[in-house]
């Protein structure tokens, strides 16, 4: 039986870790063992430390959880004895780096999967990376050049395995994704709200949908919660906040409005540590220019109805980064090929 230590530190982290393992336990028992959040778990991954634990968005957030997260980090490198035949760490690089230099240390097969953003800031980890890990699996086509030092390879992008475009679209069906963290949706669904209502006044026939794992979320009677972004997939428009969820959305060929607000000291900091980015959607950041309208900070419900109610009904998006259906075998591939060789 092979063992894998596996870590993710956030929800989007936690679906590719569950995806890995259930791949890799159709080639072979796996003993998969980590920093797990309810999907991995689901997927028969031990809980070393809980994903829940230890999610924050953000540079001033993450201090609020740092004792959580020191012990959760110690709780990883503790299990490093357990000798596993492969160490695979999910993004999450200020937690992950650290512990992936520590399993090299002991001779362990270390693994990265998603690269930092170091095209956006931060590129001195460049280096850093390459100390902690063996290989780098990325998931756009444009990042394993940055990594000269370090055999990193793309695999491409798993929302292409997870979704598929749309058939159908509802033309009274709006979307609402507030995000998959609480300290997200405290911030973001009273505006998200206020947005809703304004619509709805305007447009009384129209529908909403929300979608988030976030429980005991005020919603009103007259909000329906989906599951999963699935169930927003024939929406004339969606809502969002930023994240993997605007790739989600594209990839449907739903059309978006993005609107992200941060801690004001974390949007400081941001604005001071990202060079050469100016957008914070994905799919704007792979353009290199607006394709989706974004607010960022200054919310205003007003402002966002308009963009939302303004919205063409298809929105062109290049995807090409992401590549071709498969991403989660080819990257159980690698891993099981590198296992093997531990």
């Amino acid at each position: 039986m092979k063992r894998l230590l596996i870590s993710a530190a956030e929800p989007s982290g936690d679906q590719l870790g569950a995806d890995l393992v259930r791949d890799l336990s159709k080639r072979g028992p796996v003993e998969a063992y980590g920093l797990a959040g309810p999907k991995m778990r689901a997927a028969g991954v031990e809980p070393i430390a809980r994903m829940e634990d230890v999610c924050a968005m953000g540079l001033v957030e993450v201090f609020g959880r740092l004792p959580t997260i020191l012990r959760a980090q110690r709780a990883l490198k503790t299990s490093l004895h357990r000798q596993p035949d492969a160490v695979v760490l999910i993004d999450a690089p200020d937690l992950h780096l650290p512990l992936g230099a520590a399993a090299r240390k002991q001779g362990l097969k270390t693994i990265g999967w998603v690269s930092p953003q170091v095209w956006a800031w931060r590129p001195s980890r460049v280096k850093t990376i390459g100390q902690s890990f063996d290989h780098l699996m990325c998931l756009f086509d444009f990042e394993p050049p940055l990594y000269a030092n370090l055999d990193a390879r793309w695999t491409g992008h798993p929302v292409i395995d997870r979704l598929a475009p749309r058939k159908q679209v509802d033309p009274g069906l709006i979307g609402l994704t507030p995000g998959s963290r609480k300290q997200e949706t405290d911030r973001m669904w009273p505006v998200f709200l206020a947005v809703a209502r304004l619509i709805k006044e305007e447009h009384p026939d129209h529908r909403f949908r929300m979608v988030s794992p976030v429980p005991h979320l005020d919603v009103p009677s007259w909000i329906d919660r989906g599951d999963t972004i699935e169930d927003l997939a024939e929406s004339s428009a969606v809502l969002t906040k930023s994240g993997t969820v605007t790739l989600e959305l594209a990839v449907m060929g739903v059309p978006q409005v993005v609107a992200h607000r941060v801690h004001p000291m974390t949007h400081w900091l941001g604005q001071r540590l990202v060079h050469g980015i100016r957008h914070i959607a994905m799919p704007n950041i792979l353009a290199g220019t607006q394709v989706i309208p974004e607010f960022v900070q200054d919310l205003n419900p007003a402002l966002l109805a308009t963009a939302l109610k303004g919205l063409p009904e298809h929105q062109t998006v290049d995807l090409s980064a992401l590549g071709e259906a498969g991403v989660v075998g080819r990257t159980a591939d690698h891993v099981d090929q590198w296992m093997g060789l531990a």
